[in-house]
């Protein structure tokens, strides 16, 4: 759990923390700026790093005035942006971008299941065809 972890700012910022239980690494956290948003920047782990394609369109899809994700594409992190007035739309958006997430995965793995299961049969069959002719 997060709360386990001990998180230490230093000038504003976080220092590098592995999340990997939790998908991000994150990397930097910054206070309210001008435009009233509070940023949190961070990269996707080993872990997760097959759904960076995914989560990167998500980030250009679904944008809310209270809550956004940016990403810097040559770096492969991404950036969330919210204000920490609006903690129904932040919720909102974090379960959303982590329910997509979530059954991207579970999709993952219940077509290697159907890809293994698909093999599996191909053999057989090719071995009874072979002990037919």
């Amino acid at each position: 759990m997060v709360a386990e972890k001990e998180i230490k700012i230093e000038k504003g910022y976080l220092k590098e923390v592995n999340f990997d239980q939790f998908g991000i690494r994150l990397l930097s956290s910054m206070s309210e700026n001008p435009d009233g948003y509070e940023a949190i920047s961070f990269e996707l782990s080993e872990k997760w790093a097959s759904l960076y394609g995914l989560l990167r369109g998500l980030a250009e899809l679904y944008k809310s005035p209270a809550a956004f994700l940016t990403n810097n594409h040559s770096h492969k992190n991404f950036t969330f942006y919210y204000k920490s007035t609006a903690k129904k739309e932040i919720t909102a958006f974090l379960k959303y971008i982590y329910e997509t997430l979530n059954k991207e995965m579970l999709f993952r793995k219940a077509l290697g299941k159907l890809l293994k299961t698909k093999i599996r049969q191909d053999k057989e069959n090719k071995m009874l065809f072979k002990s037919l002719g």
